[in-house]
């Protein structure tokens, strides 16, 4: 859905354009402007250079025709792409097959095949440098009678991670894959960038997260808690990292998206959520329904895309 074009911001819009710190944390509700919001910060800051990360590529490509021209629009994927995941791209595939790690480790054990792709998917959405138990799946670690141990789906998931990052091997890769060898190298992006623009925070995997918070540029974040449908990815809601303890943190709570009927009936559920902020509804009143409030609420989940 198109967000509304500013042309007289709210007060709160206006706040978040007119900040001027070093970290910024923009919890915005469905519908209030937060990109349109973004796009007047890096008009007022011409003399700026801004990266805007995105989390997939419809949202960079919309996001490219909005930003002014000293802002970068990319996703995680293709920052990564030109040092890591160009020399991979003959090998490359949309996810790890249970067939090919069956193959490779010589294996009809489905359950042991299945702990094998859950602990590599776990590795790459992490921090951490290496594969450890506590990226094995939690069955694995329960009272459940079977063949193998953590232990060796651990050890298992090493070798199959060396064949996967091994330029000679001819193991097949997926995207996650290049963008964590990234991560792992440590890019610096402050000689190149003296803000990051973060978006749609709460839907980024921690892979993400370690990339942008190494930065020393100035970083502005916005998104929302209640908007996070990435979760089975390993999307964790970076707005309430502990690095972020020391952030600005401003609100966006003026929905244009809908009228004071459904935004009633969202406090309310908000409300039941925790949520001790209300969402005002000032866009066109319409008759309320779970349908309606689904759409304003929920979007569906895109691919991520290079």
């Amino acid at each position: 859905m198109q967000e509304k074009i500013l042309i007289n911001p709210t007060p709160e819009q206006q706040a978040v354009i007119d900040w001027q710190g070093e970290k910024l944390v923009v919890n915005a509700f469905a519908g209030t402007g937060k990109t349109s919001t973004l796009v007047k910060y890096a008009e007022k800051h011409p003399e700026l250079r801004m990266l805007y990360i995105a989390f997939n590529r419809s949202v960079r490509e919309e996001a490219d025709e909005k930003f002014p021209a000293n802002v970068l629009c990319k996703t995680s994927h293709q920052l990564a792409w030109p040092g890591f995941g160009r020399n991979y791209a003959n090998r490359l595939t949309h996810s790890l097959r249970l067939f090919d790690i069956a193959n490779a480790t010589q294996s009809d054990d489905w359950l042991y095949v299945k702990a094998i792709q859950d602990t590599l998917k776990n590795f790459m959405c992490s921090v951490d440098n290496q594969i450890m138990l506590r990226h094995c799946p939690s069955i694995l670690m329960g009272e459940v009678k079977k063949s193998f141990t953590a232990n060796e789906v651990v050890i298992q998931s090493e070798r199959l991670w060396r064949r996967m990052i091994d330029l000679a091997d001819n193991f097949p890769v997926i995207h996650d894959m290049y963008l964590k060898l990234y991560q792992l190298s440590q890019p610096n992006l402050s000689p190149r960038f003296d803000v990051i623009l973060f978006d749609e925070a709460q839907d980024a995997n921690p892979v993400t997260h370690d990339i942008v918070f190494r930065q020393t540029t100035k970083l502005a974040m916005v998104g929302d808690a209640h908007q996070q449908i990435y979760r089975f990815r390993g999307a964790v809601d970076a707005l309430k990292a502990p690095l972020l303890s020391d952030a600005d943190r401003l609100w966006l709570t003026h929905s244009f998206r809908f009228g004071t009927c459904i935004a009633d009936m969202a406090n309310a559920l908000l409300a039941m959520n925790g949520e001790t902020h209300q969402v005002v509804g000032r866009g066109k009143k319409m008759t309320f329904s779970l349908i309606c409030l689904s759409k304003v609420f929920l979007t569906a989940p895109s691919s991520v895309e290079r």
